[in-house]
């Protein structure tokens, strides 16, 4: 990665434009990764963002962002952002007026913080709630922790792992049967083929 616009604070903590500092082993945890700088957009300083989430709306960031590069954190007011094709958004940062200033933020990772989300709504959930999580079947048998959520097109999909043993667990009707956020616990149903 190329080095970072924000200048070092005190103690090498990254600082942000308006002169505070990011405490980066504070922040950390309740950032989430939502995309990546893939380069400047315009004469204007414009950045052209990737959001990992092709699906996600200019409305989906707040007003603040965190752009992390170099393990440096610098946080940013979000002026404008609107999609410009079906994989890249165009956003507009305070403090960032012209392309060498979005050019040496090329390859940072786009930041958002946890407590910026809208709640989600009844029986939703943002993925990275349920990272961490214990898997257990109905009979009570512990399949292990999701570790990791992707999309094969037709629904998501939790990777469960214990030690070596890994299960593709489908988030479908079917098979979830309770989501307990509080408890960090999941009760599925073992249909055939699952653990196979």
């Amino acid at each position: 990665m190329k080095k970072s616009n924000p200048q070092d604070g005190p103690n090498g903590q990254a600082a942000a434009p308006d002169g505070g500092t990011l405490p980066e082993d504070r922040l950390r945890p309740q950032l989430l990764r939502v995309g990546r700088v893939i380069g400047p957009h315009g004469l204007t300083g414009a950045l052209r963002v990737r959001p990992d989430n092709p699906d996600a709306n200019a409305s989906d960031y707040p007003g603040r962002i965190y752009l992390e590069l170099d393990d440096a954190i610098a946080g940013y007011k979000v002026v404008a952002a609107r999609r410009i094709n079906r994989s890249t958004l165009r956003i507009v940062l305070e403090g960032v007026g012209d392309p060498g200033t979005a050019e040496k933020l090329r390859g940072a990772t786009v930041l958002i913080a946890a407590a910026d989300l809208p709640p989600a709504g009844p029986g939703e959930f943002y993925y990275f709630q349920v990272i961490g999580c214990e898997v257990v079947t109905t009979t009570g048998l512990c399949l292990g922790a999701i570790e990791e959520v992707f999309s094969n097109g037709a629904n998501e999909v939790w990777v469960v792992r214990k030690a070596k043993a890994e299960v593709l667990v489908p988030v479908i009707a079917d098979v979830v049967k309770t989501i307990d956020l509080e408890a960090r616990k999941i009760v599925i149903e073992a249909v055939p083929g699952l653990l196979e």
